[in-house]
């Protein structure tokens, strides 16, 4: 059996809607999955072929200090060699997630010579970070098999920032596979939402950067017979919502605030049956190098209005570049300024459109659509030699810590 380790820092991993099908993909044809993740909120459920290898809070910060505040090779080195000696077997091909995946594949692959492919979902920026932030991950990404990001947009993004060759990319929108599936019970009803409202829904991140508040607020002006569901990612609504002043006790009675965490992204079905318009605002915040640019350029990264597509539920967003492209070219949803003129859209997601949500999905997202050559990509990075180059390179010496 092949095997694959995947680094991905963050640890949400069957919540991320590509690295969820990439991992059932290669599930599917036999390989044995090495998750290597920081603990988080986020689920980690128990799966075929998956062989978990979770690090605590300590090592996180050690982990992010060294990468992002010393931005030390030699120290990543030392703290790679560490985990590859202590917990490691050897692997046929590495999957970088994000900066911190990709620093560790980089290391790991100058060790043993395994093919690495770095995937790209959050970008960092050298005007929004430092020179010496961004040269660690420029070291790192130069001899990746290939580059896997959402879009065109983030494409261009990664080749200014990360030095990448472009002919070396492979576009795959945030989505998952195949079309959403619908259980008998549905989450509104257990929730008591009356049956002759129509349902609005947000979910994800409930932040200042996704105008959660705004949204919410603005359920006083809606019409009277549509209620707001709010779902937040990880199950935690009520205390997210605290962290943005929001008591939910004192909102309209229209509002309700699910508590469910599902295990998958895959498992969301429950939460959107019955759902008529899915809302998805992005607002560049700047107080941190996730949230300026990164969102500013956000593309097809968006999880949560391939989500709502891959349910046929139509989506209000605000001008959030590409999506909001597509929505007008399209005609499944709406587009607005602000999350204040929800209730003027709200009545528009019922009328008759070009094309159906999912239909967009299945034409334009669906992952299925790009698995068949990403698993070839993946095979041939295995069955060629590392391009890796040696430790000594000038390049190395130059760039030196």
């Amino acid at each position: 059996m092949k095997k694959v380790l995947v680094i991905h820092g963050e640890g949400n991993t069957f919540n991320n809607p590509s690295l969820k099908a990439i991992i059932d993909l290669l599930g599917s044809r036999g390989y044995q999955c090495h998750i290597r993740y920081a603990s988080s909120p986020a689920p980690m459920p128990s799966y075929p072929n998956i062989v978990q290898l979770p690090y605590g809070w300590f090592l996180r910060k050690v982990k992010r200090w060294t990468y992002d505040r010393l931005c030390s090779r030699w120290l990543a080195r030392l703290f790679v060699s560490i985990e590859d000696i202590a917990i490691y077997p050897e692997f046929d091909l590495i999957l970088a997630v994000d900066r911190l995946g990709l620093i560790e594949a980089a290391i790991l692959s100058k060790r043993h010579g395994t093919p690495f492919v770095f995937i790209s979902f959050e970008i960092m920026f050298a005007d929004e970070t430092s020179r010496r932030f961004k040269r660690i991950e420029r070291l790192s990404a130069r001899n990746c098999c290939f580059w896997i990001v959402q879009d065109e947009v983030r494409a261009a993004c990664l080749v200014e920032e990360n030095a990448l060759d472009i002919e070396n990319s492979f576009i795959l929108p945030l989505a998952s596979a195949g079309p959403g599936v619908f259980p008998a019970m549905r989450l509104r009803d257990q929730m008591g939402i009356p049956k002759n409202y129509s349902v609005a829904v947000l979910i994800g991140s409930l932040t200042t950067w996704s105008m959660a508040k705004e949204t919410i607020e603005s359920v006083r002006d809606w019409p009277p017979d549509w209620a707001l569901l709010v779902h937040e990612r990880y199950g935690n609504t009520e205390s997210a919502l605290n962290r943005l002043g929001v008591s939910a006790h004192e909102l309209s009675d229209r509002i309700y605030f699910s508590g469910q965490a599902p295990d998958r992204v895959d498992d969301l079905g429950y939460v959107l049956e019955g759902v008529s318009a899915g809302l998805a605002f992005y607002r560049p915040t700047h107080d941190s190098i996730y949230t300026g640019k990164n969102l500013e350029y956000l593309g097809f990264a968006s999880g949560k209005v391939s989500t709502y597509l891959r349910y046929g539920i139509p989506v209000i967003c605000n001008e959030i570049g590409l999506y909001a492209q597509q929505v007008r070219a399209h005609d499944f949803g709406v587009v607005v300024a602000h999350p204040s003129q929800i209730a003027q859209a709200l009545p528009l997601t019922s009328e008759p459109t070009t094309m159906s949500p999912s239909r967009y999905f299945a034409d334009f997202l669906d992952f299925n659509l790009r698995s068949s050559e990403l698993l070839h990509r993946f095979e041939q990075c295995m069955a060629a030699p590392c391009g890796c180059e040696p430790p000594s390179s000038i390049e190395d010496r130059i760039c030196a810590d």
